[in-house]
């Protein structure tokens, strides 16, 4: 892929998740937390699959998806996790523990997915398409494991207007919220302005393959 056809799919990733991440919340409220979650596994699945097509219309299909499936990451696990915290009657404080000890194992999951694909890649001979196999099963795992969770729910009235009425309110009269996302924004763009750029200034460092 060239460089603008890698861009355009960053493009489409996010300009999805912009878009579904205003409406995925009341959505997983009213059918249900557990059933969002398990969609994200669906739609992670299916995107790894998508991975391994040479096909520009089926990779930009792949972004559509990935928008979706990040805007359930990050509304449907939390949401289900508090939900479920708190029906249990488990301490109040031990949510702020268990979201500490999230923020932490995740960069060290983040380093061992990374040994993983760089294993799945070289070790193992399966090349560049690799670590999307790898993904795909152990998605499947996960969708395995969250199958005896319990349901739960919120607000099965709300309508999206509602909730987006409700959001737009709050960032009126708190504009520490208009602060916060600036810094989330500026953040996540100086993140992704390094992964797009990292690997093809090294591409020119790597040694010659051998004839």
């Amino acid at each position: 892929l060239s460089k603008d056809n890698i861009g355009n799919l960053f493009l489409t990733g996010f300009g999805s998740g912009a878009v579904f991440s205003t409406v995925i919340g009341p959505y997983v409220d009213r059918f249900g937390r557990k059933r969002g979650c398990m969609l994200y596994c669906v739609l992670e699945v299916v995107i790894n699959i998508l991975e391994h097509f040479p096909s520009m219309p089926l990779l930009l299909a792949g972004r559509v998806l990935g928008g979706i499936s990040t805007s359930l990451l990050f509304s449907a696990f939390e949401a289900w996790l508090v939900s479920e915290h708190r029906k249990r009657g488990f301490p109040e404080h031990w949510l702020e523990r268990t979201f500490s000890l999230n923020g932490a194992l995740n960069g060290i999951m983040a380093i061992g997915a990374g040994l993983l694909a760089q294993a799945l890649t070289v070790n193992l001979g399966l090349g560049n398409i690799g670590p999307f196999q790898g993904a795909i099963a152990l998605t499947v795992l996960a969708l395995l494991q969250m199958s005896p969770w319990s349901e739960n729910y919120g607000d099965q009235t709300s309508e999206v207007s509602a909730s987006l009425s409700l959001a737009l309110n709050a960032m009126r009269t708190q504009p520490s919220l208009w602060l916060l996302g600036v810094v989330q924004s500026l953040f996540e763009g100086a993140m992704y302005t390094f992964v797009f750029n990292w690997v093809p200034m090294l591409e020119p460092l790597a040694p010659a393959s051998p004839t």
